[in-house]
């Protein structure tokens, strides 16, 4: 009864989750720009974060998703990025692309409310050939369909040395036809993340950080992260994701450039022994990392006059970004 019930409620995600699908992932404070285009190049001038989640480990045709994120500081209040991410569900694929641009708008104390937006394609494929059948003649398992459509998001992000808050509808249309785009705000997901750093010493730092998942007519989905950093080198993480599951992890930063992090989720209701474990894995580099929030923010490319400079043609060292 068990798994009867269980393969109805995956068959409920498949069909539910093609309406729209944002990428979701254990580790929040992690590529904050996949899903909030206003989010980009904050922890270090230029930087790339690589996430890969797979779900339920153990059980075919699980749902996998995965994500890279390059991001460049243009100017000290500008940030381009490329985002791509996929998601595969039994014989359902997505793929998404986009170009991704912030403005910082600087305030006091190195605080900044950013804007940011998004250009892109979605591709959707449905290969349903590939899919085991009873009946191998089935005619309405023997194709494949594939579909590209424009899409676009949208977000803004306050950043501040001790704290972040953040929001954004990654997906302003519902995925038709390329040349039919369908503008249908009852169906947004909104997605909201936040958190604290609390320098409790010189060698640990308390981070808790949370992620909002929303959408009209359906429960709010939500993940409490506790990040625990000790020597500005190395985190413990516990958490809590309110599809009962609990989160526990850890991540490590290598000579300021590489970072690496590991989590899975392990459900606590009566669906976990079959549901099985899910992992995450992520890889970023940043070229280098900021030691802190509060070096976000600095005035960094000025002429004589001490304006902001845009000019790189002459007299600009770029050298002086890793200083």
């Amino acid at each position: 009864m068990k798994r009867v019930l269980y393969i109805f409620v995956s068959i409920f995600i498949v069909k539910s989750s093609f309406g729209q699908n944002t990428p979701r992932f254990g580790q929040p404070n992690f590529a904050q720009g996949i899903v909030n285009p206003a989010a980009l190049a904050i922890d270090s001038r230029i930087m790339v974060d690589m996430v890969f989640r797979n779900q339920w480990a153990g059980f075919a045709g699980a749902p996998s998703t995965g994500a890279v994120n390059a991001q460049f500081e243009l100017y000290h209040d500008m940030a381009a990025g490329l985002a791509v991410s996929y998601d595969l569900i039994g014989v359902h694929h997505e793929t998404h692309v986009s170009g991704q641009y912030s403005y910082r708008a600087f305030l006091a104390n190195g605080n900044a409310m950013i804007f940011g937006a998004s250009v892109g394609i979605d591709q959707r494929v449905h290969d349903l050939a590939s899919a085991q059948t009873i009946d191998a003649n089935d005619p309405k398992f023997a194709t494949t369909t594939s579909k590209l459509y424009f899409n676009s998001g949208f977000g803004m992000f306050y950043n501040a040395p001790n704290f972040y808050i953040g929001a954004s509808i990654p997906q302003l249309f519902e995925n038709r036809n390329i040349i039919g785009i369908d503008f249908r705000p009852y169906r947004w997901h909104y997605n909201v993340s936040g958190g604290l750093y609390a320098h409790v010493s010189e060698r640990y730092t308390f981070n808790p950080n949370f992620q909002l998942n929303a959408v009209f007519n359906a429960p709010i989905q939500a993940d409490i992260v506790l990040r625990n950093t000790f020597s500005n080198s190395w985190s413990l993480v516990v958490g809590y994701r309110t599809e009962n599951a609990v989160i526990l992890g850890f991540d490590f930063l290598v000579g300021g450039v590489f970072r690496m992090g590991y989590s899975f989720n392990y459900g606590v209701d009566k669906l976990a022994t079959i549901k099985g474990m899910s992992n995450e894995l992520y890889v970023g580099i940043g070229l280098p990392y900021h030691n802190s929030r509060e070096e976000f923010g600095q005035r960094r490319y000025l002429n004589k006059k001490g304006k902001f400079r845009r000019d790189f043609r002459r007299g600009y060292d770029h050298r002086k970004w890793y200083k």
